[in-house]
């Protein structure tokens, strides 16, 4: 059974189910009400018919004549009826059934101490019989009207017809309601089928923009979902254009190579030393390729502990003066306005290589002989490391870009490199829910902002400082 059936079917039962207790209940109400009404009036009938006998055992005839005059316009009054000898009217000269009549005199017979029907002789011996009119009636026991409480069982076509008018109101209503919770997930069904069926621009908040409820909310994360999906999947097939190509460059130098050494032996270490050169680069394309697609890959686990960051960066630092000094580069490192004890939670080994990365780029693309600037600082929540070059900066529409894998800005001018480094740097800030903002300075140059959350350890834990090398 289809999810619109089964929703219709149940607001179906609950509608008419409604219907039937609300009947029932003002029913039962009604049904109390009638019991008390009709307890009153008899006490009342009674009290009347004892003051009728009174009346009469005192005053006589004549005057009990008037009191039930008096007494005629109530509905209690009507009732209290006396009958002298054997007329067939009472002393108002109301009509009544000699069934009636003979079922009251015979009743008053069997009991002859019920207030409800009473044979009394006057002093001349004369019979009288004063009883109520349906004096042995009890309240009607009325079975539940179908629809408008009170109504009898008999004839009911006119309950069916207003019951069935119920009942269809009831079932639009239902039809209503069932197409409104299920419209919307037909059209998250069909947006689903599009997305399995490979339209990754599938998308469906649109169509569900005049709802304002969970459902609509649904169809937001699903766009949210079909985006990042076809997101993920134009950077796998970016990634893998660019792979190809990168791949296809060294391996038709390395057959170019093969086919020269076949071609002259004699300069067979020549040609295996520029062989080895293009395995090397192949060697850490791969490597490069791996570790961007472990920090991309957010449910794999990565061992993190607290860092010292001062004596951490200053080991970054010292460590890439080696190869600053083969280009005249100085590093110039500023940690002035950094808390010596001020701690970052991070994997050594990854923050390593993102600091270490961008160092390297600012001395790959600054002139000989250039400054590069390393600033670190913090304040009262986080931790911030400036890495500023003196190169050629990057092209204001070009700065988004650099952080996508294998592109290459024109400031790059046909250096060498896999085109990853910046890739895999944002991803370890990202993983360490830090960020790296790049921004060009002036007059020329180009800046690199790390920006991580501060750690504060647990007194006694001990800190890990420097230890990478």
């Amino acid at each position: 059974m289809k999810l619109f059936h089964r929703i219709f079917a149940t607001f179906c039962m609950v509608i008419i189910l409604a219907i039937f207790i609300v009947s029932f209940s003002f029913w039962l109400i009604q049904e109390k009400l009638a019991q008390s009404q009709f307890s009153q009036q008899r006490s009342i009938e009674i009290n009347l018919l004892s003051n009728a006998l009174m009346t009469f055992q005192s005053q006589g005839e004549r005057a009990t004549r008037e009191l039930l005059d008096r007494w005629g316009n109530s509905p209690a009054g009507r009732n209290v009826l006396i009958i002298k000898g054997n007329d067939k009217l009472d002393l108002l000269n109301r009509s009544i059934t000699k069934e009636e009549i003979t079922h009251a005199y015979e009743y008053a017979v069997k009991h002859p101490n019920s207030n409800l029907s009473m044979i009394y002789y006057d002093p001349f011996g004369e019979e009288y019989l004063f009883f109520i009119r349906d004096f042995d009636r009890e309240q009607v026991k009325r079975l539940p009207s179908l629809i408008i409480p009170g109504l009898p069982l008999e004839p009911v076509w006119h309950e069916l017809i207003i019951f069935a008018a119920t009942l269809v109101v009831g079932l639009i209503l239902a039809y209503i309601l069932a197409s409104n919770i299920s419209k919307p997930i037909r059209i998250l069904e069909f947006g689903m089928n599009r997305l399995a069926a490979g339209e990754l621009d599938a998308r469906v908040s649109q169509q569900l923009d005049d709802r304002k409820d969970e459902l609509a909310n649904l169809g937001v994360q699903f766009d949210k979902m079909a985006a990042q999906l076809q997101q993920l999947v134009e950077r796998e097939r970016h990634l893998l254009h660019h792979v190809s190509h990168e791949m296809r460059s060294p391996l038709a130098r390395i057959q170019a190579i093969v086919g020269l050494l076949q071609a002259r032996p004699e300069k067979q270490e020549q040609y295996i030393a520029r062989l080895e050169g293009e395995l090397t680069r192949m060697d850490t394309l791969v490597g490069e390729l791996l570790t961007l697609s472990r920090l991309e890959t957010a449910n794999i686990p990565m061992e993190k502990e607290s860092i010292t960051l001062l004596p951490f960066i200053a080991q970054v630092v010292e460590d890439s003066q080696a190869v600053a000094e083969q280009k005249q580069h100085h590093i110039a490192l500023d940690t002035s306005h950094l808390n010596p004890n001020t701690c970052i939670m991070g994997n050594e080994s990854y923050l390593y290589r993102a600091f270490d990365n961008v160092i390297r780029n600012a001395m790959k693309y600054s002139p000989n002989g250039s400054r590069i600037q390393v600033r670190a600082y913090d304040d009262r929540k986080t931790v911030h490391v400036e890495i500023q070059d003196n190169g050629p900066g990057i092209k204001p529409d070009q700065l988004p870009h650099i952080f996508t894998a294998f592109y290459r800005a024109d400031s790059s001018n046909g250096q060498d490199g896999t085109g990853l480094g910046l890739a895999i740097t944002k991803h370890i800030a990202q993983q360490h829910d830090g960020k790296l903002i790049a921004d060009n300075v002036a007059p020329n140059g180009l800046k690199m902002h790390f920006i991580f959350p501060k750690y504060t350890p647990p007194s006694g834990h001990k800190k890990t400082s420097a230890q990478h090398r």
